[in-house]
């Protein structure tokens, strides 16, 4: 109301799948299983023509099955996975902000623009989004060893939108 505006969102769940033929029918977590989703959105009128905005977006990390060990079958590495989906990777969390100028309408062409200057991942969160292995082998030793690498998606991403709109007279 008036000059600040937003909403706050949370959401806590819990997704679990389980199948005869699977872990003798243990449940374990949905990869998709986000057990805490937390949003918060404010807006806030500097002037007429100015809008100050941000949003903070936190959720809990997606489960994934890890390797608990591997071996070689014909020079192949061949992985044996831990139980399913029994790890996770970190929560997701970020910071956006933005800022809306918004000049006066043209009101004898019926046309409205405004410029949008935002960043995206503002603080610039390393977010995982999932986990691959590789493994290493020392020739000289002929000792191989798996590392995992977290791969990340979306850094900061700082932007510039242009938005118009325009209307028909009589329309």
């Amino acid at each position: 109301r008036g000059k600040a505006t937003g909403w706050i969102g949370y959401t806590i769940s819990k997704t679990e799948r389980s199948f005869d033929d699977i872990e003798d029918g243990r449940w374990f977590p949905a990869v998709y299983d986000r057990r805490h989703d937390l949003s918060v959105v404010f807006n806030y009128e500097l002037t007429k023509k100015l809008e100050l905005g941000g949003a903070f977006v936190y959720g809990t990390g997606r489960w994934f099955t890890p390797y608990k060990s591997f071996y070689f079958v014909g020079g192949l590495l061949a992985p044996e996975y831990g139980p399913r989906n029994s790890a996770q990777l970190e929560a997701y969390h970020r910071f956006d902000i933005s800022l809306t100028y918004t000049p006066k309408a043209n009101k004898e062409k019926n046309f409205k623009s405004s410029w949008n200057f935002s960043v995206y991942n503002a603080y610039n969160r390393k977010n995982p989004f999932f986990i691959y292995y590789d493994a290493n082998t020392n020739r000289s030793t002929g000792v191989t060893q798996l590392e995992a690498f977290k791969v990340t998606i979306f850094p900061i991403i700082p932007s510039i939108t242009y938005n118009f709109k325009w209307n028909q007279k009589g329309n």
